[in-house]
């Protein structure tokens, strides 16, 4: 938008008019946050005294009293900070909702919340039916009360915008940076999900599974929670031995695992194998090529004592891969387990506030000190759960 217009368009609609004009053209995708020049709309808003000498100011050529300074009441001394707080708060989204590369919304299920540390309750599972013989009662089923804690964290960011950055009209600076505090805020989210599915923080007493209301070790290596599969597995002795990620043979003993030690909790009767058919495979990325090539493979080898055959992948269009760098950054063993089930039937993510951008003006401490025009803050309120054990399990890869 070209600046006279935009001056002319701000003298007739008036401030109010103007704003909410502009955010209709916004919402639907006549205009973009880059149509606007943040030069050009603090002059319309006449919020730059001595515009025309800015540069020259800054050469040291000639003095000024304020380069930046809202002058024109007559305009509104708050368009410019209002309207240049939504460009940028979109800006801000735009990055945040870029999740190219990104898979933590496949490995939770968001739950709205407006409370924090909250109890999701459950029950345990029942018994199966019994058979009713005619004119018989029904026999009456027991549960006991099951619950685990959520546990939630705020973080946030803010970007200082400084005089020069709208004097010498470097709009798109300034929606690089908006764009990156948006970007930046959306990987912090991305690795607290993903080191609170592989529960890389339970050696540092926080835990993602907090079972009526205390913190423990997600995956047990002895094997307890029916998710662990490798060394110190005692619960499951077959399954006692790591298990490198090699070929499709590894997944199918995963599999196995799953389909004969994983059992529901009811507790007045025999347990039973639970019905969770696994949908991803998480690996990191040292791993992702081998995953990938197992799992999208068209055919596959199978070697017994007659001799190889070669068949149909039997996991063809089964399983999808996820990987991701925040579990390499973990190191160790870490770096070679990977996992297999359903994540977003066992964590979830509770979100009090979704991001969120706030304005503060220029009136703050930053603005003398740091020549700051005004400052945008970002931020989010949420936090990864386990609801339960069931559903993923850890596999030891380390040979």
């Amino acid at each position: 938008m070209q600046g006279q217009n935009l001056r002319d368009l701000v003298e007739s609609l008036g401030p109010e008019k103007f704003y909410h004009k502009a955010c209709e053209l916004l919402n639907e995708k006549k205009l973009s946050t880059d149509d606007f020049s943040y030069y050009e709309l603090a002059e319309a808003c006449g919020v730059l005294s001595g515009l025309r000498r800015t540069q020259e100011v800054f050469s040291g050529e000639k003095p000024a009293a304020a380069l930046l300074r809202e002058s024109n009441p007559g305009v509104s001394t708050h368009l410019f900070q209002v309207m240049t707080g939504e460009l940028i708060g979109r800006k801000v989204i735009e990055g945040y909702e870029n999740t190219e590369g990104f898979i933590g919304d496949r490995l939770v299920t968001v739950v709205p919340s407006s409370l924090r540390s909250q109890k999701l309750s459950g029950f345990r599972a029942l018994a199966g039916p019994t058979e009713v013989a005619e004119g018989h009662p029904y026999e009456e089923s027991t549960f006991e009360e099951k619950y685990v804690t959520t546990s939630e964290a705020k973080q946030g960011r803010i970007l200082s915008i400084n005089e020069e950055l709208i004097a010498f009209d470097q709009t798109g600076e300034i929606n690089r940076r908006a764009m990156a505090l948006g970007y930046y805020l959306r990987q912090e989210r991305e690795r607290t999900i993903v080191r609170g599915v592989t529960d890389a923080e339970a050696g540092n007493g926080n835990y993602v599974y907090r079972p009526k209301g205390t913190g423990t070790t997600l995956y047990k290596t002895d094997g307890s929670n029916r998710n662990w599969v490798g060394v110190g597995n005692t619960t499951s002795s077959a399954f006692n031995a790591a298990i490198p990620l090699v070929d499709w043979t590894d997944i199918e003993e995963v599999l196995h695992y799953r389909a004969t030690e994983v059992k529901d909790d009811r507790i007045d009767g025999t347990s039973r194998p639970v019905i969770a058919p696994a949908k991803f495979v998480l690996v990191p990325e040292a791993l992702r090529g081998t995953a990938r090539s197992i799992v999208n493979a068209t055919e596959v080898t199978n070697i017994t004592a007659e001799g190889e055959m070669q068949m149909a992948n039997p996991f063809g269009g089964m399983l999808q891969v996820l990987s991701s760098p925040f579990i390499d950054e973990q190191g160790g063993e870490a770096a070679n387990d990977w996992y297999l089930g359903d994540f977003a039937r066992q964590f979830v993510w509770t979100e009090i506030w979704p991001v969120q951008t706030f304005l503060q003006r220029s009136e703050s401490e930053a603005a003398f000190e740091r020549d700051v025009v005004l400052r945008v803050k970002a931020r989010y309120y949420g936090g990864i759960s386990a609801v339960d054990t069931a559903f993923v399990t850890k596999v030891d890869g380390n040979a």
